[in-house]
Parts: structure tokens; C-alpha cells; sequence
């Protein structure tokens, strides 16, 4: 390689700490000034036509969200997923395109099963791997050029560099980069040939911050970081890749219009297909902590039949016009393969069946979700219980008292149930236990690989539950349906899903200044019993804060 070489490290070090800055010009805050925020009565007007139109539901949501300032999340590089990467590239240079960035990179860590932004970056352990990655697509480019570049001649070749840079950093750098690139690349050519200076332009754009990471530094985000940023969080992909294009600000019907189109992509449901199999954190098929020498069904093709259901049942759910959380949550059908037929104790068919309404429904009933939170040899109640009070209720919960005995007594003659209670009627364990407990003891019927049962070693299961933390008011159950029933259709757990899909697309936790975004996505949600996913998505990328940052004080 010719003298780009040198370049790609003082491109791609800043960001790495999360800065990008560039002696050359070619960092984003070199793009257009900021533009001072007007004033924003929206919210004002949302909170009054909800409380005319059902006020009290919109008393619930100003308890679960109180603020009434809206404001932007905080000022961010946010650098692409493993995912973006790979429908960036892909986009960017589909003849070229092999070896996803999902295998060729070390997963980022994961923050309540979700991809934060604040923890993407690079490190020791995905920096080489990420330039090798690189490397390899520029070896491809240079290797035949003729579908990267149409022509030899220096202007064109000129015109074309700029047209794949300006692609490349999806409309968001300076003229001055675009330039710079450009000028670059010709001279590259003259020195190394054009099949070796093809590849540098591709290794050097690659390795850029500027297609890494995408610039939210700014407190009005410009209408190419809003598109991208649009296009991202419903979807995974660039806008290009979606069909659209920036050339000028997006009016509010300009921005709806781009809202719905990328909503109805198949990028746009493979990405809430993710956010499923990461809010009721599904384990990959090499991750179950089942103990084969206890469950010897439990095997590779066992397992591979569990995780096929969840995803072929998400796929009909999720694939709807409009589908409903109602559908997931309180579904009494799924498909059942020839494999899965011992745990359902029914016949296997490809095709979607109904299920005994008395021992299923819906998504976390389902052997994949159970045997995700099971393990390795009993059912984990306690661990199962704890799933259930934070990421599908959201209700507070502390840690363990200082010098806590965790440890599950072996009890004999007791059922799992038994053991827990005994060990957790103490006042400094009620705290959490009294929300811990009874979603662990509703899902006892289900064994830990899911198979439905009504013994716990020889002890007759108790599936009974109290609770008193709903808004419907006390709730008693005897069965899991029903308790599962109650439960995901209460306002709390509503609440939850709200908040469990902000984060996830987000890439954050919610703050004070989301509460009015959250509030909306709330109240469209539960008003009505819809439960719209697709709406409450809409709702949020149509939010005036969705385009705006803060700083973080």
C-alpha cells in the first residue's frame, strides 16, 4: 500500500476513545453550525389531547412518567453495531461484500441484553479484528476493480471517489473531506496503479470515524445525521439502503413520510425480531447452561427446534400490518416441529397449531424463552422471578443484603416453591422477594427445558400468586395462563414494554426530559387495549426530541 497506509491509524485511533478530531479536516464538527432550538409547546398540547381522551389513563402514564420537559438524549458518537456494519457495507459495496462483521468481530458488551451506545467503541479485542475485516473487502476491490471504478481517467476518477465517499460517510462530511479524498485517490493511482489505489480508497473510507461512527455532537442534528439516525434506529441500515435520500430538511410531512416508508421495510422487522429475542433475552443455541447429563433430550437438535419456534412464531406475529404485543404475550398457537412434539406432548407440524389453552400462551410459555432463564439442573425460580421484575415489569429491585445466604437449600421431600420460601420470609429479603417470588412460583408448571408438569419430585406444584403492585388493583391466580394473562395485560407491564423498547432502540436508558415521548408511546399504546407496536415505534421517531441532543450536565 502507498502512503494511505499511514493515514488509516490517525483516522481510526480518536475514535476509539470516542473522539473524532482530525488535523486534516476530517472529523464531523467540521459540518454545519448548530442551529438554536425553538421553542417546543408539543408536548403540552399531546398531554391535553390524551387527557380529553381518556383521562385516566393519562393520570397512569404522568405516574410512570412525570416529567414535563422534553429534551434530547445526550450528545453522542454513536459507533455502528455489528449489525449496522454489516447492511452498511453490504449497501456501500455489494459486490465486494462476504464475511459478516457478526463473525468477524467479538461481540460489544451488552448492558440488560442491549447494545448501549455508550459501551461501543473499539479495543484491544476488536480493533484488529474490525482493520482485517477491512482489509479483506479492500483486497476483493483491488483484486477487480472494474464494479468499484467505470473509468481511468482523472477527472472521472475524481467524480467517482467522490460519489462513493460522500455514499460512504452517508452525506455527513465536510466538502473539504470529499476533496481531499478525491484528490487522493488520483495521486494514489499515479503512484501505485489503479487497482491498488481502488483498494486504499475503500481501506481508508472504511477506517474512517466518519463511517464507523455515526456524529450526534450537534444539538439540532443536520437533516443527514437525522435521516441516518432515523434509518438506524428503526432499522439497522443507512437510508440508501431503505430507499431514501437527504438533499434538504425534513418537514413534519416529510419526516412522517420517511417514518412510514422505513417502518414497513423487511430491515425494519428483522430489527424488531432483534429487539424481541434481546428484551426476553433468548440464548444462542451454544449458551444454555441445561445439564444434558439431567436432561439428555436436551440436545443440539432439541435445541435448535426451541429457538426455530420462537423465531418462526415472532416472524407470523411481527410480520402483521399492524401486530399487536396482545398477539405475542396471549397467543394460544404456535408451530410445533416433529422435534418439539415430546416437550408439547402433541404432534409435530410445521404448520402453526393450537396449544392446550390450559398449559400456554404466548411468548413466555414458549420452551426457548423458559429454558433461556433455567438451569442447569432445577428450574431456577429465583433467577426466573428476577427476569420477570426487571426487564418485563420493570419494578425496582435492590441487591441482595450484605452477607446474604443466597444458596437454594436441598431440602429433601420440598418442593423448589418450599425451599425458596423458607429461605426468603425474612424482612431484610421481603423487599424484593414479595415481587421475586410469585412470577418465579407462576412459572413452577414449566420445567427447565419447558415441558409443562404438575409435580415438583413427587410434590404437587403450586402455581398460586398475590400481588398488589398493579393499577387493576390486587391480583390472585391459581394457574400460570392466568397469571400470565393478568399480567401482560396490565398497565404496568405496558409501562415496561415502553420503556424496554426505548432502550433497546435508543441504545440508553430513558431520562427526565424522555418522559413526554415516553408518555405518548404509553398512552397510544395501552388506549384502547391496542398495543400497536408499530404505532409506538412511529411515535417515537416522531418525536421533536428523536432529532434533538443535550448536554450532559
Amino acid at each position: 500500500m502507498s502512503s494511505w497506509r499511514s493515514l488509516l491509524t490517525l483516522l481510526i485511533l480518536p475514535a476509539c476513545v470516542g473522539e473524532l478530531s482530525d488535523p486534516r479536516g476530517l472529523g464531523p464538527s467540521d459540518g454545519p453550525s448548530e442551529v438554536p432550538d425553538a421553542p417546543d409547546d408539543s408536548s403540552a398540547a399531546a398531554d391535553d389531547a390524551m387527557q380529553a381522551a381518556n383521562a385516566s389513563l393519562f393520570d397512569v402514564a404522568r405516574k410512570y412518567f412525570p416529567g414535563s420537559e422534553p429534551a434530547g438524549g445526550p450528545k453522542r458518537l454513536a459507533r455502528l453495531t455489528r449489525t449496522q456494519l454489516d447492511l452498511t457495507t453490504k449497501a456501500l459495496l455489494p459486490d465486494y461484500f462476504e464475511g459478516s462483521a457478526l463473525l468477524a468481530l467479538p461481540r460489544d458488551p451488552l448492558q440488560t441484553n442491549y447494545e448501549y451506545s455508550d459501551n461501543l467503541g473499539f479495543n484491544a479485542a476488536n480493533f484488529t479484528p474490525y482493520t482485517q475485516w477491512v482489509q479483506a473487502i479492500a483486497a476483493r476491490v483491488q483484486a477487480r476493480p472494474t464494479a468499484f471504478v467505470s473509468c481511468t481517467d482523472d477527472a472521472c476518477l475524481a467524480q467517482q471517489a467522490r460519489r462513493f465517499v460522500t455514499r460512504a460517510f452517508r452525506h455527513d462530511a465536510p466538502e473539504e473531506t470529499l476533496q481531499r479524498f478525491a484528490e487522493q485517490f488520483v495521486s494514489s493511482k499515479a503512484e501505485v496503479g489503479l487497482e491498488a489505489a481502488a483498494g486504499e480508497l475503500v481501506e481508508l473510507s472504511l477506517s474512517s470515524p466518519h463511517f464507523v461512527f455515526r456524529n450526534e455532537l450537534t444539538t439540532r442534528l443536520t437533516p443527514a445525521q437525522q435521516l441516518q439516525h432515523l434509518t438506524y434506529t428503526l432499522a439497522d441500515a443507512p437510508p440508501e439502503a431503505l430507499g431514501l435520500s437527504v438533499t434538504q430538511a425534513l418537514d413534519a410531512d416529510a419526516l412522517r413520510q420517511a417514518v412510514d416508508k422505513v417502518l414497513a421495510t423487511p430491515q425494519a422487522r428483522e430489527k424488531l425480531m432483534r429487539f424481541f429475542l434481546a428484551w426476553l433475552e433468548v440464548r444462542e443455541a451454544n449458551e444454555f447452561t441445561i445439564a444434558t447429563d439431567v436432561f439428555p433430550e436436551f440436545t443440539p437438535t432439541l435445541v435448535s427446534a426451541m429457538l426455530e419456534e420462537t423465531r418462526a412464531f415472532l416472524t407470523h406475529q411481527l410480520g402483521k400490518v399492524s401486530p399487536r404485543l396482545k398477539d405475542v404475550t396471549q397467543s394460544t398457537e404456535s408451530f410445533v416441529s416433529k422435534a418439539m412434539a415430546t416437550i408439547y406432548g402433541t404432534k409435530g407440524s410445521d404448520q402453526l397449531v393450537q396449544l392446550d389453552p390450559k398449559q400456554r400462551l404466548g411468548i413466555f410459555t414458549q420452551p426457548a424463552v423458559i429454558a433461556s432463564h433455567s438451569g442447569p439442573t432445577t428450574t431456577r425460580l429465583v433467577k426466573r422471578g428476577v427476569f420477570f421484575t426487571r426487564k418485563v415489569m420493570c419494578l425496582p429491585l435492590g441487591l441482595p443484603p450484605a452477607g446474604a445466604d443466597t444458596t437454594v437449600p436441598t431440602t429433601p421431600n420440598a418442593s423448589e416453591r418450599q425451599r425458596i420460601e423458607s429461605v426468603t420470609t425474612a424482612a431484610s429479603c421481603k423487599g424484593c422477594h414479595n415481587f421475586i417470588n410469585p412470577f418465579g412460583f407462576m412459572q413452577e408448571n414449566y420445567d427447565p427445558i419447558g415441558r409443562f408438569r404438575t409435580l415438583d419430585e413427587g410434590i404437587p406444584i403450586d402455581p398460586r400468586i398475590s400481588v398488589d403492585f398493579l393499577d387493576e388493583g390486587p391480583l390472585t391466580t391459581a394457574s400460570p395462563v392466568d397469571a400470565l394473562r393478568a399480567l401482560t395485560g396490565s398497565l404496568r407491564f405496558q409501562q415496561c414494554f415502553a420503556r424496554q423498547l426505548f432502550r433497546f432502540y435508543m441504545g440508553r436508558d430513558e431520562q427526565e426530559g424522555d418522559d413526554p415521548t415516553l408518555r405518548q408511546m404509553f398512552f397510544g399504546f395501552a388506549n384502547g387495549d391496542q398495543q400497536d407496536i408499530v404505532t409506538m415505534l412511529r411515535t417515537l421517531a416522531g418525536a421533536p426530541s428523536f432529532s434533538r441532543r443535550a448536554e450532559v450536565p
